[in-house]
């Protein structure tokens, strides 16, 4: 996602992580499978993505804004 692009860094695994998050329905364990990672690594990939962003999931706000985010990303570029 463009919010979470950066020059110095990769952050495919990011965007990855972020898109099956919610395409899962915010389940860790169906997340961690598909992504074929432990449920651990799911949470640092996703405690990462909250310190780029400078949101909190547990905020309903943000977990909104970058779930239609995520959204109008699939259905745009698709």
């Amino acid at each position: 996602m463009f919010f979470l692009k950066n020059n110095h860094s990769n952050d495919e695994p990011l965007e990855q992580t972020l898109e099956a998050y919610f395409d899962n329905n915010r389940s860790a364990s169906l997340t961690a499978k598909q992504l074929h990672i432990h449920v651990n690594t799911l949470y640092q990939r996703l405690k990462k993505i909250e310190e780029k962003m400078n949101i909190s999931f547990t905020n309903s706000e943000h977990l909104l804004k970058v779930q239609l985010a995520c959204y109008l990303k699939k259905f745009h570029y698709s």
